[in-house]
């Protein structure tokens, strides 16, 4: 088996899209769950089942705050630059997973998806890592997103994921501090060197938690002079033009009908064109 999977991000990507995307491709749901025990948080349930979207079958997965009914969306931003009490920072979220015995890939992935997505929020706010705080609201579902896709990956066997260009969205999102443009600035900031698309479609099609993973966890590049995804680790500049990038993720979603295993993972909005994230077999 391959180390690494394949990810059509067509309709964006967020953590609990990549995590039903895993489970859907066959991850245990009961092995998730015993995964992330180390980590002794509590006050949640989650939420798995099968769906679909526009005839898109696939696996919605979220998370259920007990103590939150006015819960902030999935879309919502999870970082604050305002130190508040009952937030966590990066600080906060390092001893947890390091003081945890989850395995030391898990760990390592999982702390370093952190970082770039606090340095992010840090770099919009002209502040430190350590002064970026993290919503209570939002924290516990955002750690089972990243620690979770690492716990998921693990048990694959897949160390990397080869990403389509991102279809990011476009229009306003309501975040802590007011209306914000789409793309928010941390989400661009993370996605700086990825491909991206805009279409007339409305929504933040990826959130910052989806674009720490694909930050994260991406093992190859777009080629700009060849019509398939080439090796390498490094990052191509977005150069190419709107044409290409088309050409591009429509091969990635041809490869994704023809896959013999894939997953689908299902977002939570609902748009005119099947709100999914779909990892299969390179």
């Amino acid at each position: 088996m391959s180390t690494y999977l394949q990810g059509l991000c067509a309709s964006g990507i967020s953590g609990n899209m990549m995590i039903g995307a895993l489970l859907d491709y066959g991850v245990p749901f009961q092995y998730l769950q015993d995964a992330l025990q180390p980590l002794g948080l509590s006050d949640f349930e989650y939420l798995c089942e099968p769906g679909e979207k526009l005839g898109v079958a696939g696996t919605y997965f979220d998370v259920k705050l007990h103590s939150h009914s006015h819960a902030r969306p999935r879309w919502f931003n999870p970082f604050s630059w305002h130190s508040h009490k009952g937030r966590r920072n990066y600080p906060d979220i390092k001893v947890l997973i390091e003081g945890s015995s989850l395995s030391p890939w898990v760990k390592e992935k999982a702390l370093e998806a952190f970082l770039y997505l606090g340095q992010a929020e840090a770099k919009v706010h002209e502040t430190t890592l350590e002064k970026v705080h993290f919503h209570e609201v939002g924290a516990i579902d955002c750690i089972i997103d990243i620690v979770g896709t690492m716990c998921c990956l693990e048990y694959l066997g897949v160390t990397g994921i080869r990403f389509s260009p991102l279809h990011v969205g476009q229009g306003k999102v309501r975040c802590d501090h007011g209306l914000m443009d789409i793309p928010t600035p941390a989400t661009a900031a993370l996605l700086e060197g990825f491909p991206t698309y805009v279409t007339p479609v409305t929504g933040e099609l990826v959130t910052p938690t989806g674009a720490t993973l694909v930050k994260t966890l991406a093992v190859d590049s777009v080629s700009e002079n060849e019509g398939q995804l080439a090796n390498g680790t490094a990052i191509v500049k977005p150069t190419i033009n709107e044409t290409r990038i088309q050409e591009l993720v429509m091969i990635m979603m041809s490869k994704a009908d023809t896959a013999s295993k894939k997953g689908v993972g299902l977002g939570s909005m609902d748009l005119p064109i099947p709100n999914v994230f779909t990892v299969f077999e390179a």
